[in-house]
């Protein structure tokens, strides 16, 4: 006896695709995951998308908290033999760097370059100062974000013999661009020319969810 196959599903409305058997489902842009950016690390939420420096801008401030703490031990227990110029020298060197290193190492462990937030209904931009994590914040509403572009930076440079890229490196950019005309980046991914595609999709994954959280379009890729 033949054995009849199983018939697919009946769509009883025109207007919803059929998904095909064995297709996998889109992602979701706001599904719950991280991607790295160059030296970024964005995290993504139904609620909430974050841009934060990766934890290795934690050395450099580490390093300067551990010399200036060494030094100011070395000053109180030498303090009858060493100079007396020496002296105000370390004291001023480390009223200067261990607040700023205390901050910055802060800074790399909690804090977020760029943060989208639903509930706020805005992109909150963090204006670092001397590459710190000090600064004045901007915060930008979604209604004031005319789109998302991702473009290749480096096909913006011609050749100097032709219409070739400037550079065997894809530079794949995310840049927020306000109503006003100005252009905030976002992030980026540099990556081999015969690879580009694989920079090109993990930017517009950051993209694609910048645009579903704010309701802004999102342009590209650019190439």
């Amino acid at each position: 006896m033949a054995v009849q196959a199983d018939a697919p599903p009946q769509n009883d409305d025109p207007t919803t695709p059929v998904q095909p058997a064995g297709a996998e489902a889109p992602l979701d842009p706001l599904a719950t995951r991280q991607l790295f950016l160059h030296r970024r690390i964005v995290t993504i939420n139904p609620q909430r998308i974050e841009i934060r420096p990766p934890k290795s801008t934690m050395l450099l401030p580490a390093i300067g908290i551990i010399v200036m703490s060494t030094l100011l031990a070395a000053v109180v227990v030498w303090i009858d033999s060493l100079p007396f110029l020496l002296l105000p020298l370390v004291l001023l060197a480390s009223v200067v760097i261990l607040p700023l290193s205390g901050i910055t190492l802060v800074y790399a462990i909690f804090g977020a370059n760029i943060v989208a937030d639903r509930q706020g209904q805005n992109v909150s931009v963090k204006q670092r100062f001397l590459g710190l994590g000090v600064g004045t914040t901007e915060l930008i509403p979604f209604w004031k974000i005319r789109e998302f572009v991702v473009q290749d930076v480096a096909r913006a440079q011609p050749h100097a013999h032709g219409l070739e890229p400037a550079h065997d490196i894809a530079q794949w950019d995310l840049t927020l661009v306000k109503k006003s005309g100005k252009r905030i980046p976002l992030g980026g991914y540099n990556v081999p020319r015969e690879h580009e595609e694989v920079g090109l999709d993990i930017v517009m994954g950051v993209g694609e969810a910048f645009a579903a959280l704010s309701g802004a379009p999102l342009s590209g890729p650019i190439w």
